[in-house]
């Protein structure tokens, strides 16, 4: 008697078959193989090595569909959860519309929920339809545009490019910062050393000039004491760039340091302003020198289902509650 689909890691050549069909979907700008290394350059850092790993549901030498599977720990109304991130979910042409898709998540949640995970969370370029089918509820982000007053020069503060050797203080300073809110990831240095690395490998492996990554701290008394985590990018063609935070914090709770930070960069090239600084900025981070705008229409969805029974979050949370960067996400 045949047995039906099994979920297992997809290692070796059936890694480079999911790669050789997700490309098209996900390259953004690489060449396919630039794609791979930049896709299991990922698996071999500190933290990807013990947290990430590509899935496949298969039945016999059949792919049916795949997802990669990240082991996070958050911090929900003042507990600490673990957590199972899906991302790079896909099924192939041909099989679309057989429940092969929802058949992958479900098989993780399952896995996730017998080795105590609490929380599911994943990002949908689809809409959330498709997710709320499996349970998972849409989670608020305070999508925005950052709009950041200029003075006259560049402001006094010590500015320095950020080091591995921060990262424990970074995310020391997170953690302090994140307890004002109910939910929020938690910090370590390899989990910020795998965050930069994804983000210089994109830029790395793309057209030249196109993109960089920038990570910035300041100092008082010789420790950092705030830092900002940057992505530039440069439409082909044009001189103007486009700036995601992609994450920050301060020492400050009013952010102030950061608001200075930008200020600083910003004085760096005073006569070529980006055309564009966006973040998932939390409603409650107000610094003096930012002026906050929302965006309508993200085409990312981050989504999250409880894992540890039928209850649910209650309340629910609510954009001034979720402490989510871009580096965080999957």
């Amino acid at each position: 008697m045949a047995s039906g689909p099994s979920l297992v890691p997809a290692d070796g050549l059936l890694h480079e078959r999911i790669l050789d069909q997700t490309f098209p979907l996900w390259n953004d700008g690489l060449t396919r193989p630039r794609y791979g290394q930049y896709n299991t350059a990922q698996m071999r850092t500190r933290w990807g090595s013990r947290h990430l790993a590509r899935l496949a549901l298969v039945e016999g030498d059949r792919l049916l569909a795949s997802a990669k599977r990240y082991h996070l720990t958050a911090r929900l109304d003042g507990r600490t959860v673990r957590v199972v991130g899906i991302g790079a979910v896909f099924t192939p042409p041909e099989l679309r519309g057989r429940g092969h898709g929802h058949a992958v998540v479900n098989a993780i949640l399952d896995r996730a929920r017998e080795d105590g995970a609490g929380l599911a969370l994943l990002f949908s370029e689809i809409g959330p339809a498709y997710y709320e089918r499996v349970g998972f509820a849409r989670l608020p982000l305070s999508s925005s545009e950052l709009y950041v007053r200029r003075g006259a020069g560049t402001p006094a503060i010590a500015l320095r490019t950020g080091e591995d050797a921060d990262l424990e203080l970074v995310a020391d300073i997170h953690a302090s910062r994140s307890s004002g809110f109910r939910f929020a990831l938690q910090y370590d240095a390899d989990w910020l050393q795998y965050s930069m690395a994804k983000r210089r490998l994109f830029s790395g492996l793309g057209a030249p000039g196109l993109r960089h990554f920038e990570f910035f701290v300041a100092e008082e008394g010789g420790r950092p004491v705030a830092w900002v985590m940057l992505h530039v990018e440069r439409a082909a063609g044009a001189g103007a760039e486009r700036w995601t935070v992609e994450s920050c914090g301060d020492r400050d709770p009013s952010g102030a340091r950061v608001g200075a930070m930008l200020q600083a960069m910003l004085a760096r090239a005073p006569a070529s302003p980006p055309s564009q600084i966006v973040a998932w900025w939390p409603p409650p981070l107000q610094p003096p020198q930012i002026g906050v705008r929302p965006l309508i229409g993200s085409p990312i969805t981050m989504m999250m289902r409880d894992l540890s029974g039928p209850g649910g979050i209650s309340p629910p949370l609510g954009a001034a509650d979720v402490l989510y960067w871009h580096a965080d996400a999957f």
